[in-house]
């Protein structure tokens, strides 16, 4: 088959090299002029990407999304350990003896650029890709009508670009749901939620070893201030990043943005302090915001009809989270792979195309929204003064599981290997949710963790004090 692809995006990429091994003809249109040939790695954290603002913001490759792309494209993974990419082993912190499914259990510490670099590479050696880049899509191409067939995209230069199907890759702004309109179609149903959240970000560059510490999934401390939040992404080639999240509301924290201020914050949070006390850590980038962000999930088979047939929404384009949670990289190669496998079905049947892709990923991506989305909002209350009871799963389950199973996790090796399981997407949320003795027994010992008296670790200063001292700065 003919494949369009919509949008240069990590989604956008995956799948057009994914489709593009399966035997099929790929045509990837990209908003953006970006030099491949020839380029280095470096090179690639100076590319400009208009089309993605959060291009230099930190990511992650959860153990599941590290784990496709070594199968399906061990090459590309190969070559991002090449260039600096580190293999992260979160099961290192598992108490109590090694499980033979604790090899899935790492996680690929890459900045976002190298991703893409590594990927558009590959492209670029791939017979059956072509790009067309610098190149602004504005609408679907195809057949119209109460389910219209989309098989090709419209540009802004009036031409039209088609083939047999489109992968449509435009993340989480996509206009997708107007461009079916535009054909008579009806739109997907969109749920969304703001995940309430600014973050504010800064890399840099060590010379030597990073602390090391008992850190669950995010290679780095990850301290909850009870109004705002901050955490610590490793990156390649001694590379970190720290993220401070702020509640939108919050117009005095928004001075974390200035530098002197950010800095000075690092500096008042103790489990940050090992970090900024690196004498040869410095900065590589300026601070960075990210905000007007929602948990959001596109349903193209509102009430079983279908909205489109020969239209394959991947990654952001069809379920966004909280990047906190780290999922979108993972879930651009699982879709790229689905998209694959749905393809290989029989091509004069369109409508069971795209509903074997919807029955294979719109669970998963379901339960996941959900999940970030009840999590952001039981966080918000809690920072908006409301009570939660975290300490039993009968209370407030979302903060439950992160609290308390965290806090268990460090103690208890059967505890810690489902936990991290759930987080980084290596298990469906029921091997979890729906084991009520495990609950019962992560309850059961966070009492005791609260009874002990044991002092807990200072997280850092009050936000009054904060502001004081950033003020300062």
């Amino acid at each position: 088959m003919r494949i369009i692809v919509a949008g240069g995006s990590i989604a956008g990429l995956s799948s057009a090299l994914v489709l593009a091994r399966a035997g099929h003809e790929i045509v990837l249109v990209e908003r953006d002029h970006v030099e491949v040939n020839g380029t280095s790695a470096p090179a690639a954290f100076e590319w400009r990407r208009d089309g993605i603002p959060h291009f230099q913001q930190p990511h992650a490759l959860l153990p599941r999304g590290r784990l496709l792309m070594l199968q399906e494209l061990p090459d590309v993974y190969r070559q991002l350990l090449d260039a600096g990419a580190l293999e992260y082993d979160c099961s290192r912190i598992i108490p109590g003896p090694s499980q033979p499914e604790d090899k899935e259990l790492i996680a690929l510490a890459v900045r976002r650029p190298l991703i893409e670099w590594a990927l558009r590479r590959a492209i670029a050696r791939e017979p059956r890709v072509e790009v067309f880049e610098a190149t602004r899509i504005t609408g679907f191409a195809g057949r119209p009508g109460t389910i219209p067939h989309i098989d090709g995209v419209r540009t802004a230069r009036g031409a039209e670009i088609r083939g047999d199907a489109v992968v449509e890759a435009l993340g989480r702004t996509s206009p997708a749901p107007m461009w079916i309109e535009e054909l008579a179609g009806m739109p997907p149903a969109i749920d969304s939620s703001s995940c309430g959240l600014i973050y504010y970000s800064r890399y840099f560059r060590v010379g030597g070893p990073l602390p090391d510490g008992p850190w669950l999934v995010c290679f780095g401390p990850r301290v909850d201030l009870g109004y705002a939040m901050f955490s610590t992404f490793t990156g390649d080639n001694r590379t970190f990043a720290i993220v401070f999240g702020i509640p939108n509301r919050d117009a005095e924290l928004r001075i974390l943005k200035r530098e002197r201020a950010f800095m000075a914050a690092c500096a008042e949070m103790p489990a940050l302090r090992p970090w900024m006390e690196l004498t040869d850590a410095e900065p590589i980038t300026p601070v960075m915001p990210m905000g007007a962000l929602e948990n959001s999930i596109r349903s193209y088979e509102p009430g079983g009809h279908l909205c489109a047939t020969g239209l394959f929404p991947a990654g952001d384009a069809i379920c966004h989270t909280d990047p906190a949670f780290g999922l979108g990289l993972s879930f651009a190669l699982i879709h790229a792979v689905e998209i694959r496998r749905a393809l290989a079905r029989d091509p004069s049947e369109p409508q069971a195309l795209v509903r074997s892709y919807f029955s294979r990923i719109w669970p998963e991506i379901c339960e996941r929204y959900l999940s970030c989305r009840d999590l952001d909002n039981a966080r918000d209350q809690a920072w908006n003064g409301a009570k939660l009871d975290f300490s039993r799963p009968t209370g407030c389950y979302p903060m439950f599981v992160a609290v308390a199973g965290g806090a268990v996790s460090l103690q208890d090796g059967e505890v810690c290997r489902k936990w991290l399981r759930r987080a980084t997407l290596l298990d469906r949320l029921s091997v979890f949710d729906d084991d009520l003795e495990l609950q019962r027994r992560v309850e059961s010992q966070f009492a005791k963790l609260l009874k002990s008296g044991a002092p807990r670790p200072e997280q850092g200063p009050d936000r009054e004090t904060l502001l004081a001292r950033v003020g300062q700065a």
